[in-house]
């Protein structure tokens, strides 16, 4: 576990423990495969990666929301203020439709940009850099 439920709610997090437990499974997944499992042997974590895991699991509170909001259809923008078109005499408004497919591959560029973001140039305890594409000797 990268990251306690300490830690999370130290960090401002407000989910309740259970589901921090599921979506920090997610979020650990998704590191591990960014960083071709580098930190699994380690027993401390940099800062940037508890503060990245913090970022993943509200990225994948929100999706999971949204998601459950949605009916699995589409997510109405209306929330985020964002008319497609109004007419005036017959008083229509349409808002902006989000499907689940672009909403999930929206939040999947979010969560990619985090990664690269926070990792960058970070190493795990072996000296390793996480992002590295190639393979260590020692790996």
């Amino acid at each position: 576990m990268y990251l306690t439920y300490a830690e999370y709610t130290a960090s401002g997090g407000t989910l309740d423990e259970t589901a921090f437990n599921n979506l920090e499974f997610e979020a650990e997944a998704l590191v591990n495969w960014y960083t071709f499992n580098r930190l699994k042997n380690d027993t401390t974590y940099p800062d940037e990666l508890k503060r990245l895991m913090v970022y993943l699991i509200n990225m994948a509170a929100i999706k999971g929301n949204l998601i459950a909001q949605s009916g699995g259809g589409g997510v109405s923008a209306n929330s985020a203020g964002t008319i497609a078109s109004q007419s005036n005499d017959g008083v229509s408004v349409s808002y902006n439709v989000l499907s689940a497919k672009d909403l999930m591959g929206s939040i999947k560029a979010d969560c990619e940009t985090a990664i690269q973001q926070y990792l960058q140039g970070v190493m795990n305890e072996m000296g390793h850099k996480l992002l590295y594409r190639g393979v260590y000797p020692d790996e």
